[in-house]
């Protein structure tokens, strides 16, 4: 299974808005320059994110994103649903198998596994998790530094 990169810079994106908030709304600017990611695709990739209810959007000078929850309340899987859809790995999980009685299929039942392995993890982990990650993976490297 291969990510697509709407997925992948949603996390990026919500953890962006997460970490720099408390400063008030996040601009497009500030997280395309921070994320390496241009303002129009952020723009592309926001959309499904306000409508899932993860992220407000500001308007005016000052505007800019927040998030509508607070940062332990949002998963990895909500961001992931949100921006990349079902997570369903094949094909015949979306539909009816083209006709074939999906009760009689040997190989649905593992693709449906995983999934819900996949949801589990992902639904394990928080914007919180994240941050508290990124400032002990930022603390670590500037100690491993300091002379």
């Amino acid at each position: 299974m291969k990510m697509s990169t709407k997925g992948r810079y949603a996390v990026r994106i919500l953890l962006g808005v997460a970490r720099y908030q408390k400063n008030g709304p996040v601009s497009k600017r500030v997280i395309a320059g921070e994320e390496c990611i241009s303002a129009d695709y952020i723009e592309q990739i926001i959309v499904p994110l306000k409508n899932a209810g993860l992220v407000t959007g500001l308007r005016g000078v000052k505007g800019g994103f927040v998030l509508a929850k607070d940062p332990s309340k949002i998963t990895v899987y909500d961001i992931l649903r949100a921006s990349e859809g079902d997570m369903k790995l094949v094909d015949c999980e979306r539909n009816d198998c083209n006709g074939r009685d999906k009760t009689i299929c040997v190989t649905r039942p593992i693709w449906e596994g995983a999934c819900k392995v996949l949801e589990a993890y992902f639904s394990k982990i928080t914007l919180k998790n994240l941050l508290d990650k990124e400032t002990e993976l930022v603390k670590n490297r500037a100690a491993s530094y300091t002379i």
